[in-house]
C-alpha cells in the first residue's frame, strides 16, 4: 500500500513538472503589454544612430517647410531636421553629462527625446504603425507614443522625457541663427516607410482634426489626451489648462508652425508678449522674458509637461481614447 502511494504522488509530480500548452500559450501572449494584434515587423534592428555631427544653420540647405525637432539645453539650441533621421530613426546623443536618445517615427511622425544610460536603437517592430525603441541597457521594449515598457523588465514602466519642440526650418533660420544642426548620419535605407496611414472615417465633433493634421498632445499619467491644433492660435496665442496637480501655459503660432507648453505655479505671474518680440512669449513678474524653448533671458528654464508632443492625428485617435479638444 505504501508502495502504491508513492507511485501515486510520483505520477502526480510528473504530471504537474510538465508544460501545459495552454499555460505556455498564455506566458507567451502576456509576454507584452498591448495586443500583439496591433503588432507588425520583427526584431531587426534599424543601424545604431550614435556620436552624430552637427552643422551650422547657414551651412544647412532645407526647405523652408520643413519640420524639424528643437531641443534647448539652456542657450544651446539642437535641431533634429527629421529627414536627416530617417536612416536611423533614433539618435543616441549627449549634452555635457545628460545622455539622451533623440527619436522620430517617419510614419505617425512622431518626435520624442528620451534620457538613457546606454544606447536605443529602432527595433524593427511597429506598434500600431508607429516605432518600437529598444534599450540596451534593460532589454525593453518600449512604444514611442505610449512612452512605456511593452515587453522586457520595464513593461509597464514610464520613459523619462525631453521636451521637444516642433517647428518649420524658416523659424530657425530666422530666429535662431546659432543653433546646431544635425547632419545626415547614414544613407536612408529603403525599407522604412513614411507614408501616413490610410485615413479612416468616424462621426467628428466640430473641432475634431483630419486625420493627417499635425496636432499637439499632453498626457497626463492615465494617458487623458489634451489636444491642440495650430488652427487653435489663429485668434489667440495662450491659453492657460491645470491637468491634475500641475498648471500649464501653452502658447502656439499657427505662422510659425510651432506650439510648446509651460509647467508655472501660477498664471497670473506670466504675461503673453506681443508677436513682434518673438521668440521671445513669456515675460515673468520681475520683466524676465522667456523664448518658446522655455530659456529665460537671465538663464533661468521654464519646466516642460513630461507627456508632450507633436503626432499625426490619426496616431493619436488609434493610440489613445480620451480626448479634451479646444472648442
Amino acid at each position: 500500500m505504501k508502495k502504491l502511494t508513492m507511485l501515486l504522488i510520483l505520477i502526480v509530480l510528473v504530471g504537474c513538472s510538465k508544460n501545459n500548452p495552454d499555460t505556455e500559450k498564455i506566458v507567451e501572449e502576456n509576454e507584452w503589454l498591448v495586443n500583439k494584434d496591433d503588432l507588425s515587423g520583427s526584431f531587426a534592428m534599424y543601424p545604431l544612430g550614435d556620436n552624430p555631427e552637427y552643422t551650422t544653420v547657414a551651412n544647412t540647405n532645407l526647405q523652408n517647410s520643413e519640420r524639424v525637432g528643437v531641443m534647448s539645453f539652456g542657450d544651446e539650441v539642437r535641431v533634429y531636421p527629421y529627414p536627416n533621421t530617417f536612416a536611423t530613426e533614433i539618435i543616441n546623443d549627449q549634452y555635457q553629462s545628460q545622455k539622451y536618445a533623440f527619436t522620430y517615427c517617419p510614419i505617425t511622425k512622431s518626435a520624442l527625446a528620451y534620457t538613457r544610460s546606454k544606447t536605443l536603437r529602432a527595433s524593427g517592430y511597429l506598434y500600431k504603425n508607429n516605432m518600437v525603441p529598444w534599450d540596451e541597457d534593460t532589454q525593453t521594449l518600449w512604444s514611442q507614443m505610449l512612452i512605456r515598457g511593452i515587453k522586457g523588465s520595464r513593461i509597464n514602466q514610464r520613459l523619462n522625457t525631453l521636451a521637444v519642440v516642433e517647428t518649420r526650418w524658416e523659424t530657425i533660420k530666422n530666429y535662431f541663427p546659432n543653433a546646431k544642426v544635425l547632419k545626415s548620419i547614414v544613407p536612408s535605407s529603403s525599407r522604412i516607410n513614411t507614408s501616413s496611414k490610410t485615413a479612416k472615417s468616424n462621426l467628428r465633433t466640430t473641432n475634431i482634426p483630419d486625420e493627417r493634421d499635425y496636432v499637439y498632445g499632453i498626457l497626463d499619467e492615465d494617458d487623458n489626451v489634451t489636444i491642440y491644433q495650430y488652427n487653435d492660435f489663429t485668434s489667440q496665442n495662450r491659453y492657460d489648462i491645470t491637468l491634475r496637480q500641475y498648471s500649464y501655459i501653452v502658447y502656439g503660432n499657427k505662422s510659425h508652425q510651432i506650439i510648446s507648453a509651460f509647467e508655472v505655479d501660477d498664471f497670473n505671474n506670466y504675461q503673453t508678449l506681443d508677436e513682434s518680440e518673438f521668440p521671445y512669449v513669456l515675460q515673468d513678474l520681475d520683466g524676465v522674458k522667456y523664448n518658446v524653448l522655455g530659456f529665460g533671458a537671465n538663464g533661468e528654464i521654464l519646466k516642460k509637461p513630461k507627456y508632450a508632443y507633436v503626432a499625426a492625428w490619426w496616431a493619436f485617435d488609434d493610440f489613445f481614447t480620451n480626448f479634451t479638444f479646444q472648442e
